[in-house]
């Protein structure tokens, strides 16, 4: 007995003595005011590979959209698919139209998404069709946006300001379209003068945007927006490389529901179907309600790519407004409509506390990372993907959904040119002073899940990427 506990006291104290050696990069002077979380399970065996405070609850920026991913997967499943109407209200005799069209939203992030391969303009061929099949040929009536499916809070009061008005923080309507942004095609002159505005994809009439942008002599994209949902003057600030014939920059569409309301009316006009009411959305109706319960007849259905295909999306992309519209989904799924985040934060927090997880360790104010509020532990992040590698039925799509490290998407450059690169799985997560990884390691028939975290080090994010390299290496 007492040889057996000085052999297990001799192993414990050797894997705490490697497990010391394998952080001893992060006891660094830059690191000394940092908080740095660590923690690498061996899946075979459960056992900590290495670990440095697992338990502190840390800012994750984007690697905290595995959490709302792992969670939509279980409960919708990954064939789920989101539905779009296309319907009318009123009565329809000899081509005219005494009535209302309506585009009912149910909530997809995919309709004309420039994350999707084809078209983008499919959908609305696809409508302007089906208008035609049913013999419209004039509508008395308006094209109704219905963006009901979700609440009228399409940001997070928990993003920051100098967030606003970007592209990657677009609101989450419950009807959007084109990623809910645009694009701003400019060509700037001599360093210190003004860019010039060319255009903006897609076309938006009621957009003003106040530039003071200027042009400089670097090759980085430093231009930003300033604007809230709802109303169509944006500021841009910032810099751009001078002396480009063009350069492209992306902001978020203020109403998508009202612009797709008039995008879907132009194409009608053009296709010979007359609109005689303006387009609206069903938010700025006093009479909303009534006009919802309006018996309706349904012209055509468009689909979403499926849900599998949504978090591969996010995971390799880490794009912030699929996962924000999971999390609404994922209130519809418990509470119904108008989802909210706050029932979707909810519902994750309530799904991952049933399948035995900590969540104490686990602080949501979004999905997607970008709230500087979000906490999680690197414990909570591993016992999640431990539970999503052992007990989820979708493992091999949840796993497969994570991009190569230093061949993929956003961990492209990770351990790329090391004897790693190709054989991790990870998702990256970076904003402000934040870095961090998480994903799944499998080699010689073993399987680990590694989560690396690091907030407020006094080092460029460079630095601390080599040195995660140079810790993920040493295991």
């Amino acid at each position: 007995m007492l040889r057996r506990f000085l052999h297990t006291l001799i192993f414990l104290c050797l894997l705490v003595q490697v497990q010391g050696q394998n952080t001893a990069m992060f006891r660094k002077k830059a690191y000394e005011h940092a908080s740095v979380g660590i923690c690498v399970l061996d899946l075979s065996n459960s056992k900590r590979i290495a670990g440095l405070n697992e338990q502190r609850s840390l800012q994750p920026a984007s690697v905290v959209k595995l959490v709302t991913t792992a969670a939509a997967l279980e409960i919708l499943g990954p064939d789920c698919r989101f539905e779009t109407r296309i319907e009318y209200t009123g009565s329809l005799v000899n081509g005219v139209l005494d009535g209302d069209l309506w585009i009912r939203g149910g909530g997809d992030p995919s309709l004309g998404s420039r994350q999707v391969d084809g078209d983008s303009d499919a959908f609305l061929d696809q409508w302007v069709k089906a208008v035609k099949i049913a013999g419209i040929k004039t509508v008395k009536g308006r094209i109704i946006a219905d963006a009901s499916i979700f609440d009228d809070e399409p940001v997070s009061p928990y993003w920051l300001w100098e967030d606003m008005g970007n592209y990657y923080a677009a609101g989450i309507y419950g009807l959007g379209v084109y990623d809910n942004s645009f694009q701003l095609e400019l060509r700037s002159a001599a360093a210190g003068s003004r860019p010039e505005i060319l255009s903006v994809r897609p076309e938006l009439p009621l957009l003003t945007i106040d530039n003071h942008l200027k042009a400089v002599n670097n090759n980085l994209d430093s231009a930003y927006f300033y604007g809230v949902p709802y109303q169509w003057a944006r500021s841009l600030f910032g810099t751009m490389p001078s002396n480009r014939s063009r350069f492209v920059i992306k902001g978020d569409i203020p109403d998508p529901p009202f612009f797709l309301a008039g995008r879907f009316g132009e194409e009608l006009e053009k296709n010979g179907v007359r609109v005689e009411g303006n387009p609206v959305s069903l938010r700025q109706l006093a009479d909303a309600d009534r006009l919802s319960a309006l018996p309706a007849k349904i012209l055509e259905k468009t689909y979403s790519i499926p849900l599998s295909q949504m978090i591969r999306i996010i995971q390799v992309k880490s794009d912030n407004l699929y996962t924000e519209y999971l999390l609404r989904h994922l209130a519809l799924s418990v509470y119904g409509k108008p989802a909210t985040a706050k029932d979707g934060i909810k519902v994750v927090r309530d799904f991952w506390q049933k399948k035995g997880l900590d969540v104490s360790a686990l602080s949501l104010s979004d999905a997607c990372g970008l709230s500087p509020n979000d906490r999680v532990s690197p414990a909570f992040l591993a016992q999640m993907l431990r539970y999503m590698s052992e007990k989820s039925p979708y493992a091999s799509v949840y796993k497969s959904a994570f991009p190569w490290a230093g061949k993929e998407g956003s961990v492209a450059g990770f351990l790329k040119g090391t004897a790693l690169e190709g054989k991790l799985r990870l998702k990256s997560g970076s904003v402000q002073s934040v870095t961090s990884y998480a994903g799944y390691y499998e080699q010689n028939g073993k399987s680990y899940v590694v989560v690396l975290m690091v907030n407020n080090a006094d080092a460029d994010r460079f630095q601390i990427r080599k040195d995660m390299e140079h810790f993920l290496l040493a295991l």
